[in-house]
């Protein structure tokens, strides 16, 4: 009888020491696959940041299937918006939002007090999130040139210039004072902010003093417009001079759409701007082809270079 309890127990000690290391083996087999996922996932990520495409290079290595993938893509996305807007913040350090609402104030009386010059600022994660989710979401890359119509102080374009791989990014504002802040702003970005976080400039980073209606911006493949206190008339204009852009150019405006037989609407979606909620308003031109004489000549010279390249 007592052998018989001597080999049980004996037994039993086998068989939780068994189960202790093969518990043990297991562990360090996980953990070492969770470290090499991890640093797969880290290594794909630095190289797209290096393009600064932060919500792109998420999206892509995430099918939502894993939620250990999809918690450590989240925690890398989070790092690199802040990272970028760090460099956004630092860029108007010397242009505060109450700063930049007191020259607008000043140009608007100027000017004459029409809504249309209404000043408000966008938020940096907010305009990145549209321009890197939602425009990419509908084939729309960040490519090319892109326009921000009444451009302010410049925040618009230096999220355009910290997110997108653009050639040339231009603002068009109206009002002096924001303008001659933009160009004090854009040369700071330049001069200091770009080289140290180590953020490549496009070819061409600008603004200038123009009326948006007067100043061309045919060349556009991507354009941005807080476009929340404009007027139905001036949303009308900016629709009929948009029908010169090539099929595939994008339109964002802010709380109000554009009306255009030349444009799918295809997504609206509320944001978070300095001012409270807007609406964001996507729009992509189509094939189809002008009416106006000059309008359609613009329309497919622009359309053959595009072919061309």
């Amino acid at each position: 009888m007592s052998h018989c309890l001597s080999l049980s127990r004996a037994s039993s000690r086998m068989t939780m020491s068994f189960r202790r290391n093969f518990s043990q083996q297991m562990k360090k087999s996980v953990s070492h696959n969770l470290s090499k996922r991890h640093a797969s996932i880290h290594g794909q990520t630095e190289v797209h940041s290096e393009k600064k495409r932060f919500f792109v290079s998420t999206s892509k290595h995430g099918d939502g299937r894993h939620s250990g993938n999809k918690d450590v893509q989240g925690e890398i996305r989070k790092k690199w918006v802040s990272s970028l807007e760090a460099a956004w913040e630092d860029a108007f350090k010397n242009m505060t939002t109450v700063q930049a609402r007191q020259l607008a104030h000043k140009g608007r009386e100027l000017q004459g007090s029409s809504n249309d010059l209404t000043y408000g600022e966008v938020n940096f994660s907010s305009l990145a999130q549209i321009l890197c989710e939602d425009l990419q979401k509908h084939g729309v890359t960040l490519k090319g040139t892109f326009y921000d119509l009444g451009s302010g102080v410049g925040r618009g374009v230096i999220v355009a210039a910290l997110v997108g791989s653009f050639d040339r990014i231009r603002g068009i504002e109206i009002l002096p004072e924001l303008f001659k802040a933009s160009v004090d702003v854009l040369q700071e970005y330049k001069s200091r902010v770009a080289p140290q976080y180590s953020i490549p400039i496009p070819k061409e980073l600008e603004t200038v003093h123009a009326n948006m209606i007067k100043a061309d911006w045919s060349d556009a493949d991507v354009i941005f417009i807080n476009s929340t206190c404009f007027s139905k008339p001036l949303m009308e204009k900016i629709a009929a001079k948009a029908a010169s852009l090539a099929p595939g150019s994008c339109v964002v405006t802010l709380t109000q759409h554009i009306v255009s037989q030349y444009f799918d609407l295809v997504e609206s979606k509320k944001y978070e701007m300095s001012w409270g909620d807007a609406t964001a308003h996507i729009h992509i031109r189509t094939e189809k082809e002008c009416l106006n004489a000059d309008i359609e000549a613009r329309y497919r010279s622009r359309k053959k270079a595009i072919e061309k390249n």
